[in-house]
């Protein structure tokens, strides 16, 4: 027997929801109502009306973008090596400096 999924607004426990409604040779079998877990056998309700088409979801993914990769900057370079430099020179000179102080 041909299986087939179609929606269906679905009246259910004095509820009326759009469902997923699983078909079996042409005969509703099971439910289950949009955004929830779990299936409900399809003689606990009854069909209202068919869904023209599938539901989509409301907020669609972002497709990502690959950004190119970025170049190194060699203007920044420049400036660790005169820090570091600078870093050195300071400790080096700074236990002299500190005794000509006093």
């Amino acid at each position: 027997m041909k299986e087939r999924t179609e929606y269906w607004w679905v009246h259910h426990d004095s509820e009326i929801q759009p469902a997923e409604v699983g078909f079996v040779g042409g005969i509703p079998v099971h439910f289950r109502f949009l955004g929830t877990e779990g299936r409900v056998r399809a003689d606990a309700a009854e069909l209202i009306e068919r869904l023209p088409a599938p539901p989509t979801p409301v907020f669609r993914p972002q497709a990502t973008t690959a950004a190119p990769p970025a170049k190194p900057q060699r203007s920044g370079s420049w400036l660790w090596f005169f820090g570091i430099l600078l870093l050195i020179l300071v400790v080096q000179c700074s236990g002299p400096l500190f005794d000509a102080i006093k």
